[in-house]
């Protein structure tokens, strides 16, 4: 029989084994590429592969659409976080939803691997922490960074960072890493030049990456060419080719927009008046319907969408099948084709207001007002920014500004936006509620 040393002795041996095979099934390679490889069973491509072997404390990507920029910091914010004990990571983006399907990338990995799994702790909403004592939390930007101010942290990452207030971004989120000596990663499609995400693209002390979207090799060739020729040349530099385009002639600058962007879903409605635009296409152009909320002296938007068709029947039903949803009085051009259309969808009970052309320029320009006086307020789509962006101006000899955008882009859910704003300012008895200047 065996003593009780022996089996003391055979007992810590067997503890020993344990712990070594637990220890080797969990071990997290120092290496990001080799974690991503041998933990995570992914193999990134050759432009990834740098990413997730750059060890820079300051990192900056401007990443057209479609490259994997997500999922490549996904992978990076995982390996830094189980390769490093007690750290904070911060996901941050402008809005919850765009924070947390970041961290739901993070999630699936973690998901697809035992040796992740093994390692976790605890797992909500918005946050995963791990049995080294890591976290990594997801939060949105917000428009002042008021819930998010005061935080510490050893990594922050701002996904879309172009969209995110530069101010944000200095005054809030990079103090984060002041007493921690932390990294501080950017990546985003690039938007205008008048914002710190383009300062630090093309500042030294940064490492900076350019991912066009040609870079991707599931892309293929003619997809891209089919882009440019809808996109317009401007909108494909920038979406795809992963360039700061100029907007100086742009009606609606970026930096203008950005200010207006908060944090909120779609048709999420606090019992305020709705109104709404209706920009009416035809053969060659889209549809599109913007969708107001009035409310504590703003105006705030809740719904848009566009769609092509060359029946005025569909779209009219369209439109009244919204109306039924959601209720509002709706503003529409009426010349031409919106002559008809604005009778039948007075038939179905809608209010009505019709809009002469000279109406219309005015219309944006009071949209424009509004804007720079912070009286709207949008979530972010990318749809309706696009439209904004594409709307250009030249003023006449005589000082009258003359609205175009550039062949291959899209201004109706932007003109549907300003028939929106037109029909919150006139009254019941169809005069000026508000002067439009």
């Amino acid at each position: 029989m065996m003593g009780y040393v022996g089996k003391a002795a055979l007992y810590r041996r067997i503890l020993e084994l344990k712990r070594q095979r637990e220890a080797a099934a969990t071990r997290i390679p120092g290496d990001a590429v080799e974690f991503a490889l041998s933990v995570l069973n992914w193999r990134p491509f050759p432009y990834q592969e740098e990413l997730l072997a750059d060890e820079s404390k300051r990192i900056c990507v401007c990443a057209g659409r479609q490259t994997g920029k997500s999922t490549t910091v996904a992978v990076k914010a995982l390996h830094f976080a189980l390769s490093r004990p007690n750290a904070r990571v911060l996901l941050v983006a402008p809005t919850l939803r765009q924070s947390l399907n970041l961290l739901e990338k993070v999630s699936e990995f973690v998901r697809g691997s035992p040796t992740c799994a093994r390692l976790i702790k605890r797992r909500t909403r918005t946050e995963v922490s791990f049995r080294n004592g890591s976290r990594i939390v997801a939060l949105p930007s917000g428009t002042l960074g008021n819930t998010i101010r005061g935080l510490t942290a050893d990594l922050v990452i701002v996904d879309e960072a172009a969209f995110v207030p530069e101010r944000v971004i200095t005054d809030v989120l990079m103090p984060q890493i002041a007493t921690t000596d932390g990294s501080f990663w950017m990546v985003s499609t690039p938007w205008d030049k008048n914002h710190v995400f383009y300062r630090c693209f093309t500042d030294q002390s940064w490492s900076v990456r350019r991912w066009p979207t040609t870079y991707c090799p599931l892309v293929r060739p003619s997809f891209v060419e089919e882009q440019r020729r809808l996109m317009g040349e401007e909108a494909f530099r920038r979406e795809m080719l992963a360039e700061f385009v100029d907007d100086s002639d742009s009606f609606f600058p970026s930096d203008l927009i950005r200010s207006c962007i908060e944090d909120y879903q779609p048709r999420e409605l606090s019992g305020g008046r709705l109104y709404a635009g209706f920009d009416w296409g035809g053969r060659a152009d889209p549809n599109a319907v913007a969708v107001v909320e009035s409310s504590a002296g703003y105006l705030r938007l809740v719904h848009t969408e566009a769609w092509m068709s060359e029946s005025y029947t569909y779209s009219v039903v369209r439109v009244v099948g919204l109306y039924k949803q959601m209720g509002f009085d709706l503003a529409l051009e009426e010349i031409g084709a919106g002559i008809p259309i604005k009778e039948q969808l007075e038939s179905h009970g809608i209010r009505v207001i019709g809009v002469g052309p000279d109406e219309v320029e005015k219309a944006m320009l009071a949209l424009k007002v509004m804007l720079e006086g912070g009286r709207i307020r949008m979530y972010l789509d990318e749809a309706l920014i696009s439209s904004l962006q594409s709307v250009k101006f030249e003023r006449t000899r005589r000082g009258r500004l003359v609205f175009r955008h550039p062949q291959g882009t899209r201004d109706d859910l932007a003109r549907a936006l300003a028939l929106a704003c037109y029909a919150s300012t006139v009254d019941s008895s169809g005069t000026y509620a508000v002067a439009l200047g």
